[in-house]
C-alpha cells in the first residue's frame, strides 16, 4: 500500500463520545505520519482558526479543509475558497431568524457572526467550540465575504424539507451533524475541496485515505481510494466504505504500525 494523504472528519470521527480535545496519542500519530511523508488533513465544518487551535502541537504540519469544503488551506496558503452571494446569504439568514428555535451562524474567513436568540447557544459556541465570535444586532454589520450560513436547532432539524425545497436550487443545503444545517455555495463539499488539494499536491486519489461518520463526509469518502467510516456511522454510509473502524487511531496503527503500539 502506498498512502500519501490521510483526511479525517473531526466531530464524531476523531472526537468521540463528547470529547473536545485531540489526544496526545493522535498528535504522536500525526507526527509519525509526517515523518513518513504522509500528509494529514483535517476536514470539518469548523473554521480555520478554531482548527489550528485544536491541532496546535502539529498545526503547521497538516492541511485544513474548513467550513465543510468552503475553504482549503495548506502551509497557510488558500488553495481553494468559495463564497456565498451576499444577497442569498442574507435572505437565508433572515429566514432562519424568523423561525422559532433556530439559531443563526454566519461564517467568514476570520469571524463567526451570531445573532443569538438564547444565551445558552452563545455560551455553547464560546466555550465548547471555541470559535472567534462576534455577536451582532443587525445583519448589515457583516461586511466580509460569507463562506456559509449555518442553522442550529436544538434537538435536531425538524423541517429540513422546507429548507431544501426553498434553497436547494440556489445553494448546497446539507446536514452539518445532528442539530446543524449548512447553506453553502453550489459545489461546496469536503470531496471537491479534497480533490482540489490532491491535484495541487500531484497525488493520486488511490494514494489517499479518508475517515468520516456522517452524510457531509460522503463526498470526501467517495474521492479517495480507501474510504473508512466509523462503526457509529449510519448503515447506508457503511455501504460506501472499504470497511469500518472504532477509532481513527486504531485504524492508522493497524495499517502502518501493525507490530508496535503507539504511546498514549
Amino acid at each position: 500500500m502506498s498512502i500519501k494523504l490521510i483526511a479525517s472528519d473531526i466531530d464524531g470521527t476523531l472526537l468521540l463520545n463528547g470529547a473536545t480535545e485531540i489526544s496526545e496519542k493522535t498528535f504522536n500519530l500525526i507526527r509519525q505520519l509526517t515523518d513518513k511523508g504522509i500528509l494529514f488533513v483535517v476536514a470539518s465544518g469548523r473554521q480555520y482558526k478554531n482548527l489550528r487551535q485544536l491541532f496546535a502541537p502539529v498545526k503547521d504540519d497538516i492541511a485544513y479543509i474548513c467550513e465543510n469544503g468552503g475553504i482549503c488551506i495548506y502551509q497557510e496558503k488558500i488553495i481553494h475558497k468559495r463564497n456565498l452571494s451576499s444577497k442569498l446569504a442574507f435572505t437565508i439568514a433572515e429566514d432562519i431568524l424568523a423561525h422559532d428555535n433556530c439559531e443563526l451562524q454566519i461564517s467568514t474567513s476570520e469571524i463567526q457572526y451570531l445573532k443569538p436568540k438564547h444565551p445558552a447557544f452563545l455560551e455553547r459556541m464560546q466555550t465548547e467550540i471555541g470559535l472567534k465570535i462576534k455577536t451582532i444586532t443587525d445583519l448589515s454589520e457583516v461586511t466580509e465575504p460569507i463562506l456559509k450560513i449555518a442553522m442550529y436547532s436544538k434537538g435536531g432539524i425538524k423541517d429540513a424539507e422546507y429548507w431544501q425545497k426553498t434553497y436547494g436550487n440556489l445553494c448546497v443545503v446539507q446536514y452539518g451533524r445532528y442539530d446543524w444545517l449548512d447553506f453553502a455555495p453550489m459545489m461546496t463539499n469536503k470531496g471537491n475541496a479534497l480533490s482540489i488539494l490532491i491535484e495541487h499536491l500531484h497525488i493520486k486519489k488511490q494514494e489517499c485515505m479518508a475517515f468520516g461518520d456522517y452524510y457531509n463526509d460522503i463526498g470526501m469518502l467517495q474521492t479517495v481510494g480507501m474510504p473508512i467510516v466509523m462503526d457509529s456511522a449510519p448503515e447506508d454510509m457503511q455501504k460506501i466504505a472499504h470497511h469500518t473502524t472504532p477509532t481513527v487511531e486504531a485504524e492508522i496503527e493497524k495499517l502502518f504500525y501493525p507490530s508496535s503500539q503507539t504511546q498514549e
